[in-house]
């Protein structure tokens, strides 16, 4: 999801100038203050990363940060779109039409949870990561837990897997495209459009 080494290189280089600048400060001594010195500057670094990284810094400007640090592009937000399944139904034995789904992106630095909802059912990651392949393909994937709002007994509670691509539309705007398949053995395939870098309640 992101370079760590590099991550780590940057955090560990603004220690060691929290740490130069203490002793500038205090003086370059060698005695039990140097060494609360270097603890300062180690906490003081991981609070810096912790709580004004992650938690101000990016959740702002998360596209600050892609593609010399990130290696995908932030897809935190509410995404629209429509299902293809390949359920049979029982009372017609045909496919459904297309139903349409809203999904709901938590893009953290480090962790992206996914939530999804439809006029059947809902669902959210327990299990999700970004995956690059051997062609630099980026993919979103994540296995999820499903509820069904109401006819349980043509749509029982179910586990399942989704994996997802990350395109640009001729517009250069992000999508996601893929396919799904279900603990109820049942696959599908899955297209999205960001409509709103905020989340809408999905």
């Amino acid at each position: 999801m992101f370079n760590t080494t590099l991550y780590w290189r940057i955090w560990i280089t603004i220690g060691i100038l929290i740490f130069f600048a203490t002793l500038l400060i205090k003086g370059f001594s060698l005695n039990v203050g140097l060494i609360l010195s270097a603890v300062s500057a180690g906490g003081a670094t991981l609070l810096i990363e912790a709580l004004i990284f992650k938690q101000f810094i990016w959740k702002k400007k998360p596209d600050w940060f892609y593609p010399w640090l990130c290696s995908i592009p932030h897809l935190g937000g509410t995404w629209e779109g429509e299902l293809h399944s390949d359920y049979i139904y029982p009372d017609t034995g045909q496919k459904g039409d297309p139903i349409p789904a809203k999904l709901e992106i938590k893009h953290d630095f480090d962790s992206v949870k996914v939530k999804l909802e439809t006029g059947q059912s809902f669902s959210s990651s327990y299990v999700s990561d970004i995956w690059t392949d051997e062609a630099d393909r980026k993919y979103l994937c994540y296995t999820y837990y499903n509820d069904a709002d109401h006819n349980r007994d043509n749509n029982p509670n179910h586990d399942g897997t989704a994996k997802l691509r990350v395109c640009k539309d001729s517009n250069g705007n992000l999508t996601l495209e893929g396919h799904y398949f279900t603990g109820r053995k049942t696959t599908g395939k899955m297209s999205f459009k960001r409509i709103s870098k905020d989340i809408r309640s999905v």
